[in-house]
């Protein structure tokens, strides 16, 4: 999850939301300690299977900064040379 940060950042509340009126409107879990444990976990794993989706649908432009908002531009990947 470090590594793809971003995604949990854009994406955590759909199933976050999605959760909470689930749960608060239903009333089947009393304790908010708990609904709030739930609710975060679903987040999480919601916002993991909204982007694994999105890359299974070859959408990965939802969760990719734009070149233009880069502080430093991506390095070129290194090329092997043959020996002489």
């Amino acid at each position: 999850c470090g590594e793809h940060s971003i995604v949990i950042y854009l994406a955590f509340f759909l199933p976050m939301a999605a959760t909470r009126t689930l749960l608060l409107k239903t009333g089947v879990i009393p304790d908010i300690g708990t609904v709030s444990l739930l609710v975060t976990i679903a987040g999480v794993a919601g916002s993991l299977a909204i982007w694994r989706t999105a890359l299974a649908v070859h959408a990965k432009f939802l969760f990719e900064r734009p070149d233009s908002f880069w502080i430093a531009p991506k390095r070129p990947a290194t090329m092997l040379q043959a020996a002489e």
